[in-house]
Order: C-alpha cells, then structure tokens, then sequence
C-alpha cells in the first residue's frame, strides 16, 4: 500500500510552493492508495480524495507559528509506526526525516549573500534571527545522510549550492509552472494601454515594473529605485511600477527615499493588486535585482507576458534568462545596473516583445514532471523492500 504524507504549513492555491501541486494532484493521485496532508490550511479535503490533518495556528504570529509546526510535525512523524510503503514529502526542512524535500529556499545561500552585501542586504532582528535558525536546522539535515531521501529543488544552482552540504540524497530539478491562460503576449497587448492609462503613463514613458508580496530589502527594491533616480537625472523619461507590499512596507519605502534623496516621481507605489498580470502588461520591461531567489514565480510570469528581464545574477537566473535574448544581466550596484538599462534605452531594446521561457514549466509540463518524480521514488521504496 502506498501512502503519501505531505506535510506544509499552507497547502493552498495561494502558495508559490504548493500551486503546481495542487494542480497537478488529479494528475498523479492514482498512484497512491492514500495522500494525508498535515497542513495549518488547506484547499483539500475527501472529495479530493485527500485526508487533512489540521495543525491549528495557536501562537499570534507566523514566525512563533512555523517552530510550534515544526515541533508538532516532528512529533506526530515520531509517533508513526515503522510504514514501509509510506512517503513521506515536506516542503523545506520542517521536519528532521523525509523521503522527499521539496526546497525553495535555501537560509545558508541567504546568509552567505547578507555577508557579501551587508550594507545592501539587511534583514530586521526577526528576519534574521529566523534566517539564522533555518540555516542550522538546514545544516543538521544536510550532514545526515539519512535523512532525506530525494531533494526535489526548483532550480539548477540553488541545487548545486545544496548539494554541496549534504551528505546523501538524490538531488532532482523541478521548476516552477506558471498559468499560460494568465500570463501571455496577448494579455499584455490586451491590457497595456488600459493599464498605462490607470497610472497615468505617458505614451513616450519608459516604465520598469518590480513585483513582490513583501521582504522588499532581499528582493532590492531599494537598489531598484536609486538606480531609475539616476537615469531620470540624466534626463530619461522612465518611472518604476512597484507591484505588492504591505501599507506598512509602502511607508516605510517612502520614508527610506525621503532621507536617500530619491525622488517620490521616479516610482509608482501601487501596493496589492488583483491581476497581477494585467499591472505588470503596462511595463516595458521587469527589474528584479534581488539579492537572493531559489527561482521567482515573478520572473516567470513576467517572462511569459514577454517584458524583457533586468535581473542581478541569483539563484534561478539562469533557469530564465538568456543575456540578451530576453534581457541583461545586471551588477549588484544601482549606478552599474542604470549603466545597463541606459543602454538599452539607447538601443531601442528596452520594451521589444520575447518568446523565451527558458527552462518554466507550463501546468502540462509540471504535471508529467512530478508524475515521473513521484513513480520515481514509489519504484525505489519497493525495490529496498
């Protein structure tokens, strides 16, 4: 009998790191003679053919919440008895022991940048001491070589760098899949212009677009902005759309410009929105110079609608972009990266259409991937049987 365990915090739609397999679940369920999910919210339930086990969120906030689920998951996992044909898969390093870990992050690769850049890249006292945390529990895991299985990671270099320290495992890629039916050329050319005219964007304006949920300092908002302030004072017409933050993020954005000395015209904090894809269409091209990625869903998507990418040489880059195909590859300083983008200004690159997807997975492509995957590891456990 075959039984999956999947234990994450947040199986929901919502989730970068759960989407594909949500949707790929009708797709490779009849593997599995039982999938139990251990989740604090989940979309599914038994008429998914799916048992949710709940771990309630009784601490206030998330940062208290994910030690309490990682404690609990442990010890629900330690209470198992011995299941040879159970799988057990966990997103990250919730939990000490898994068959499969399905990385999209890696704490030491972040802290390694933070010590590169640490005027550039800096994390609050909460931020890093759950970073710092992470990091040993990451390094723990990886020195056993017991304990994992299969390191399922979404892109090729975060997989190298995780390779690198640990100590057994097969290692296999699985990127990220983006949604084709919402992010295409033609919702661009469908909704450029009316989303050029919602912000008040000049015919001849050149407008970069930056997109985040949050954590505005490791994605390089800040370099972001002080790189558009200086080609707008050497003369060029050109804002910066700034997609997602919270109220508190967005001030706290305003505030740090006021006392840099940048400009509140060289951007547009336009703060959460609702079809990503129709906001992002009015750019000309996508400025992302984050300091640290495993591989972005926000340079897929915006790679999929065809703007030409900016991005700082992280991890994943190399699974999207194609220098110059599809865009540049930027320096870690905000005069270097203005350097680059004046350039294509010049050439007349910057906003020509793409087709490159690099190495994205559509749904139909992520579906027969994690099939594969899955009938992978099914076959492995009943050989050691």
């Amino acid at each position: 009998m075959n039984k999956l365990i999947v234990i994450d915090p947040h199986v929901i739609a919502r989730s970068p790191s759960m989407r594909g397999w949500l949707g790929a679940l009708p797709a490779f369920r009849h593997l599995f003679d039982e999938i139990e999910v251990w989740a604090t919210a989940c979309d599914l339930g038994s008429s998914d053919g799916v048992n949710w086990r709940r771990i309630p969120q009784r601490l206030p906030t998330w940062t208290l919440h994910s030690f309490e689920f990682q404690h609990l998951a442990t010890r629900m996992l330690a209470r198992l008895q011995p299941d040879p044909g159970r799988i057990v898969q966990v997103t990250g390093c919730l939990v000490p022991v898994a068959d499969i870990r399905y990385m999209h992050f890696w704490n030491c690769a972040l802290l390694e940048e933070r010590a590169k850049r640490p005027l550039d890249l800096r994390l609050g006292p909460v931020q890093l001491f759950g970073a710092q945390w992470s990091a040993r529990q990451e390094r723990k895991i990886a020195a056993d070589p017991n304990s994992t299985g299969n390191w399922w990671v979404v892109s090729k270099s975060i997989q190298d760098r995780i390779s690198e320290q640990a100590a057994g495992g097969e290692f296999r890629v699985l990127p990220n899949q983006y949604d084709p039916t919402r992010f295409n050329t033609n919702q661009r050319v469908t909704w450029r212009e009316k989303m050029r005219a919602h912000y008040a964007i000049e015919a001849s304006e050149k407008i970069l677009v930056f997109s985040a949920f949050g954590s505005f300092e490791r994605k390089g908002l800040p370099q972001a902005l002080k790189c558009v302030d200086i080609l707008r004072k050497k003369g060029f017409s050109i804002r910066l759309l700034v997609l997602g933050g919270s109220p508190l993020a967005l001030r706290k954005t305003r505030k740090r410009m006021m006392a840099e000395g940048i400009s509140a015209d060289c951007c547009i904090l336009a703060g959460m929105v609702d079809h990503i894809e129709r906001h992002i269409s009015a750019a000309d091209g996508f400025f992302f110079p984050s300091h640290f990625e495993a591989f972005s869903l926000a340079e897929i998507e915006s790679a999929a609608l065809g703007l030409r990418l900016y991005l700082t040489p992280h991890y994943g880059t190399e699974m999207i972009l194609d220098d110059p195909t599809n865009g540049r590859l930027l320096p870690w300083d905000p005069e270097g990266m203005a350097k680059v983008i004046e350039e294509e200004i010049r050439n007349e690159c910057l906003g020509i259409p793409h087709h490159s997807m690099g190495e994205a997975l559509t749904p139909e492509g992520y579906t027969e991937r994690i099939s594969s995957l899955y009938k992978e590891v099914i076959a492995s456990k009943s050989s050691q049987l």
